[in-house]
């Protein structure tokens, strides 16, 4: 058995260098062994027999490529997933930061610039001085406000803002002539709205009259004598409103403005109330309160 063994051997060897003068030896050698024999050897029923190095190496090397390639590509996919989520996370929260500072910059700048700043002291002054004057009864909206407070108030703003002699055109009795669409206009940056004069019916004031269809106001002689002055005492912002401390001020007294003393005596003091316009951006008086 052994010598068998030998042979094929030998002649493996030999077959696999191509060695043409033993091809006979391969057919009597190979005709020699049983089939059975061949069978085991090839197809590994033997135990002791051994697979080919060749191919063990390379059903290994498949086997741990196939299973390294798959965990490999589970672990990068889910570390990819995971660090696109904080990335995004990340920037969504630096955005809402960057834009809350921003927004609380801006109100801050906006309030230190109301509240400090002198000029706008007197500017809202003199906006609210047409008003005070007529010393108005408390409302909380304009169209609870009284018709006649409102109207004498659009005039005089005109007034304040053109001049008296800006008006020239006057009626057949003397009377001068004031456009209702300027009327009008005083109306919407003291209250708010056009709304709050009513031109549908005729209308009688203490120094003016309208006629239901006409153009204009008729104005009398008029004067400002025995109103009060406003003079600001302190600003407040909450949102988009604005809170006025207001001392009302007797026009006879000497030390109204800008340069009253700490001995003038306000008859009163009151709450303006100012709400921004949508429509125009510019603040208007919405409510009076007592203090």
């Amino acid at each position: 058995m052994s010598q068998k063994k030998l042979k094929e051997i030998e002649y493996n060897v030999d077959y696999r260098t191509g060695d043409k003068t033993l091809v006979q030896k391969s057919k009597a050698i190979t005709t020699s062994i049983p089939r059975e024999n061949l069978s085991n050897k090839y197809f590994h029923k033997d135990k002791n027999a051994k697979i080919p190095l060749s191919f063990d190496k390379e059903k290994e090397n498949k086997k741990t490529s196939t299973l390294d390639v798959g965990s490999i590509k589970v672990s990068r996919y889910t570390s990819s997933r995971i660090n696109v989520y904080r990335f995004i996370l990340a920037s969504i929260t630096i955005i809402l930061a960057v834009i809350g500072i921003i927004i609380l910059f801006f109100a801050i700048n906006r309030s230190t610039s109301v509240i400090m700043d002198s000029s706008t002291y007197a500017k809202y002054n003199n906006y609210i001085a047409p008003v005070v004057m007529h010393d108005p009864t408390p409302f909380n909206s304009p169209q609870e406000a009284k018709p006649d407070m409102i109207i004498s108030s659009c005039i005089w703003r005109n007034i304040f803002q053109n001049g008296a002699d800006y008006y020239k055109e006057v009626d057949e009795q003397g009377l001068t002539l004031m456009p209702i669409s300027e009327v009008k206009n005083a109306a919407i940056d003291l209250f708010g709205t056009e709304s709050v004069v009513k031109t549908t019916e005729n209308i009688f004031g203490n120094f003016y009259s309208y006629t239901q269809g006409e153009d204009f106001f008729h104005i009398g002689p008029i004067s400002n004598l025995g109103t009060f002055v406003p003079h600001i005492e302190e600003i407040t912002e909450k949102n988009d409103e604005l809170n006025l401390l207001v001392s009302y001020l007797s026009r006879d007294d000497k030390n109204t403005g800008e340069d009253r003393s700490e001995m003038s005596v306000p008859i009163k003091q009151m709450i303006y109330k100012l709400k921004l316009n949508d429509k125009n951006n510019k603040y208007y008086i919405y409510a009076v309160e007592k203090l």
